[in-house]
């Protein structure tokens, strides 16, 4: 896939958005989208969703999407079976639409704490900064602890810094908490 122009990932992200909205489901902006509202920008080649909903519910937003000029990314699918009953890879144009599933606790928390904010003169629902910065220490990959920081960086003194620590220590992360502290104030 080729690199999506700023105009390609707003139509995504609003077809997106539409589709979710006639078909009824919670959501919320999570990855690279949200990072770029709460932190620093950067470039991203797929655009992710928390939904609440279950493997049938994916079904029918599979169903749904195909008569909304989305496709089916069927070759991800067949590469990816376990992922399949949590997660639905959709293309539009040339960007990658992933849905996913709340996978524990406080994916689900997150989807109950959502902010709705304004994009590109729309209203939509995106993940609360904090648990932003959960779900990046959560996945644990070197670009996501950057996004890590750069939402902290860039939202401090606005943090629920007890929500962080109450969460930090249900999921097992409060040292990446730590980390991530230090590194902002070196830094700030």
């Amino acid at each position: 896939m080729s690199q999506p122009s700023s105009a390609d990932l707003r139509r995504s992200v609003l077809a997106t958005v539409d589709l979710l909205r006639g078909a009824r489901f919670r959501y919320m902006i999570i990855g690279g989208v949200a990072v770029g509202l709460w932190g620093r920008p950067r470039t991203t080649l797929d655009v992710d969703f928390a939904v609440l909903t279950d493997l049938e519910g994916l079904r029918r937003l599979s169903e749904q999407a195909k008569h909304h000029r989305f496709r089916i990314d069927r070759e991800w699918a067949e590469w990816n079976p376990m992922a399949r009953e949590t997660q639905l890879r959709l293309i539009h144009g040339d960007l990658r639409i992933d849905l996913l599933t709340p996978a524990d606790e406080h994916d689900r928390e997150a989807l109950r704490r959502r902010r709705v904010k304004a994009w590109h003169r729309r209203r939509l629902w995106f993940v609360a900064p904090e648990d932003l910065i959960l779900q990046k220490l959560k996945v644990g990959r070197p670009r996501d602890f950057e996004d890590a920081l750069s939402v902290f960086e860039t939202q401090k003194g606005r943090l629920e810094e007890a929500y962080l620590l109450r969460w930090g220590r249900k999921l097992g992360i409060v040292e990446e908490l730590r980390y991530l502290r230090r590194s902002g104030l070196d830094r700030g």
